[in-house]
């Protein structure tokens, strides 16, 4: 299961940094934009721009109501961004313990809202060239956040199995894919690797997110390239682009279009959304309903 760069397409222009960018049923983008706003890409390809939330928006995901949920890393903020472009802040603490890097957002079908915080250092960029197990896992439920794990060594993309009995962190700076077991009480159980040890010399993981078939796809921006784990726990790349043709440091992955066979692209440089079909629909999320 491969497929050659020239499989794939973009949509969109003038983005900045679309780390972050989620597939509604209407054919349009929501991506994160790196100069304070989000972006919406009408199916056409045309984008528009809304919100004022400051900072560095990353990782978005979808609520029932159509709302953007962002994790703002440059500021601090994990925020929900209504159409109208109005926003509120739904975390910045848990546990009185500030939360400085929220990266990465997901929302289940029982509305727990998981966070990712990738670490407590103040400058992100630190944490990357000097990394310590200092990211942790929040959960917010009706308002309340607290710390569900701690320890990960730079906490990244999150993402729930479809019978919602694992969440899934990145752990970028040790290459690996982490999972906790998710209690009656919303608490987790202990963490275990999913998948490789490893994910290779370049295999720092970032953005995950499951297929209809039990395969997690993971974004790898070092490397330039798009795999996944399958549920038989192996390791492999779909996608590789060396040259940077049309990949510029993928970052995150989400599934949308046709019965969610198509797979669109967040990505650390890039000013577009590349996209490409894939063998399987990708897992249903809280806010697609086809």
């Amino acid at each position: 299961m491969k497929i050659d760069i020239s499989g794939v397409k973009t949509t969109g222009s003038g983005l900045m940094r679309p780390e972050g960018a989620m597939a509604l049923d209407d054919g349009s983008i929501y991506t994160a934009d790196g100069r304070g706003s989000c972006a919406r890409i009408d199916k056409d390809g045309r984008p528009s721009f809304w919100g004022n939330l400051g900072g560095m928006p990353n990782g978005i995901c979808i609520d029932k109501n159509g709302k953007c949920i962002v994790a703002n890393i440059g500021n601090g903020q994990v925020q929900l961004l209504a159409p109208d472009g109005n926003h509120v802040v739904l975390m910045t603490y848990a546990e009185d313990k500030r939360m400085s890097s929220p990266n990465f957002p997901f929302i289940d079908s029982q509305e727990r809202l998981w966070v990712s915080n990738s670490t407590s250092m103040a400058n992100v960029e630190a944490a990357l060239k000097s990394p310590v197990a200092d990211g942790c896992l929040v959960v917010i439920i009706r308002g309340e956040a607290r710390i569900a794990a701690e320890g990960i060594c730079f906490a990244n993309g999150v993402a729930i199995d479809e019978k919602e009995e694992f969440v899934y962190v990145a752990e970028t700076m040790k290459k690996r894919i982490l999972r906790y077991r998710i209690n009656d009480d919303s608490s987790v159980g202990e963490k275990e690797i999913y998948g490789p040890e490893s994910l290779g010399h370049l295999g720092f993981p970032d953005g995950i997110a499951f297929d209809e078939t039990g395969n997690l796809w993971v974004a790898l921006p070092a490397q330039n390239a798009i795999g996944y784990i399958t549920p038989q726990r192996e390791f492999k790349i779909f996608l590789e682009d060396r040259e940077h043709k049309v990949l510029r440091r993928p970052a995150n992955i989400c599934f949308g279009g046709e019965k969610r066979k198509t797979a669109f692209i967040g990505s650390l440089n890039g000013t577009n959304i590349p996209y490409f079909p894939v063998p399987y629909p990708g897992m249903r999320l809280i806010h697609q309903k086809i």
